[in-house]
């Protein structure tokens, strides 16, 4: 589907301790007289920065270059997209992100900041025509190239990375006891480590065992996954595996998205929420064969309607910072160690189809209700607000 585009007014700038480049230890910089990106060296701090912007379609973005005493002749600098700042970012944030095409990208020739005086005029940056089908995760670094000027170029504030992000708006289907999709035949997967996550919405929590998740597992135990068990509120998620469960902290709320994600791995089992970690187990093992996987699966006692989107099922144990980073987003079907990956954005029919290589669809007994609602996972509980 076209959409008219704009760049989301909204820009974070992620906190230091979670995005600086140059590490735990990165130490401010020493300015006689430098040459720098200002929007990467804020008033308190001159550490390197990281931008997180929404896109829709083409945006404009404005930096400024800036000298800390101005010089008597006019200074000429160029700019340049810096794909090595990107591969450091990726290594120490366990990400995945893809440098911008330079298609994509217009960055003027030349930046003139003139005698005088300390900053440029404003420099646009143009983004456009991002592909929005593959999956990848953009970003675009760029970096201070050259300069004529006899300053040098600070090592940190002269870079800049753009995180960007083009909203996940999809449909969803409504499920409940009737449609029980799971996938055919036996997949045979031996893992010692592996992921379960998702976006669920619940209508309601009227009885115990309502099962979201149930993976047949052919070793170690099951993956079972519900909220309410005999002695566990209704509305508190539970996870049964290797012959023990423990409950989430999280009590949660009717008619409201929730992203969870299930880590286990290292004899650990993690639940996170919306991101966050809320609870775990410690685990003897964590050995699995994994055969198969079922949603809403437990029968008469599933009793609501369950909504669900981008459920993907990995064979290692994803960190936090991996969860956070592509939550709210797509991944590419070729994400190393996906299992399957369900993006339940079909429109209609009956079949979840698997959008990873592995052709692990899962097929309802009944069809699930397609009512063309689009959710935006950006901020899908926007609308009940």
């Amino acid at each position: 589907m076209q959409r008219q585009m704009k760049l989301h007014s909204k820009i974070t700038v992620l906190t230091l301790s979670a995005i600086v480049l140059a590490g735990c230890n990165a130490k401010y910089e020493t300015i006689g007289n430098g040459l720098y990106i200002n929007e990467a060296a804020p008033s308190d701090r001159f550490t390197q920065q990281v931008v997180n912007i929404t896109v829709e379609g083409e945006a404009t973005t404005t930096i400024h270059l800036r000298l800390a005493q101005a010089l008597d002749t006019d200074v000429h600098a160029t700019l340049a997209i810096a794909p090595e700042f990107m591969e450091e970012y990726n290594a120490k944030n366990d990400a995945s992100y893809v440098t911008l095409p330079v298609e994509c990208v217009e960055l003027p020739s030349e930046v003139v900041i003139p005698a005088g005086s300390i900053s440029s005029e404003p420099v646009e940056i143009v983004i456009k025509d991002i592909p929005t089908d593959d999956g990848y995760a953009y970003c675009l670094p760029i970096k201070i190239a050259s300069s004529d000027a006899p300053v040098e170029i600070m090592e940190v504030s002269g870079r800049l990375i753009y995180l960007i992000t083009t909203p996940l708006i999809q449909t969803v289907p409504t499920m409940d006891s009737s449609t029980f999709p799971e996938g055919s035949g036996d997949w045979n997967l031996s893992t010692n480590a592996w992921t379960l996550e998702g976006w669920v919405w619940m209508g309601s929590f009227p009885i115990n065992n309502q099962a979201i998740f149930n993976g047949a597992v052919s070793a170690g135990t099951e993956i079972y996954i519900r909220f309410g068990d005999a002695d566990v509120p209704y509305d508190v998620l539970q996870i049964k595996t290797h012959g023990s469960q423990f409950n989430s902290n999280t009590v949660f709320e009717p008619a409201t998205w929730y992203h969870i994600a299930f880590v286990c791995g290292n004899n650990k089992c993690i639940l996170y929420v919306n991101g966050q970690q809320d609870a775990s187990m410690d685990l003897s093992s964590t050995d699995y064969v994994i055969e198969n996987l079922q949603l809403c699966s437990s029968g008469s006692y599933f009793r609501t309607n369950c909504k669900m989107a981008q459920v993907r099922f990995w064979s290692r144990a994803l960190s936090q910072n991996a969860i956070q980073d592509a939550m709210n987003r797509e991944v590419p079907g070729t994400s190393e160690g996906l299992i399957g990956y369900w993006k339940l954005n079909e429109g209609s029919g009956d079949i979840y189809h698997d959008s990873s290589p592995n052709g692990r669809n899962l097929t309802c007994q009944q069809t699930p209700d397609w009512t063309g609602e689009m959710v935006n996972f950006s901020n899908p509980n926007a609308s009940a607000e």
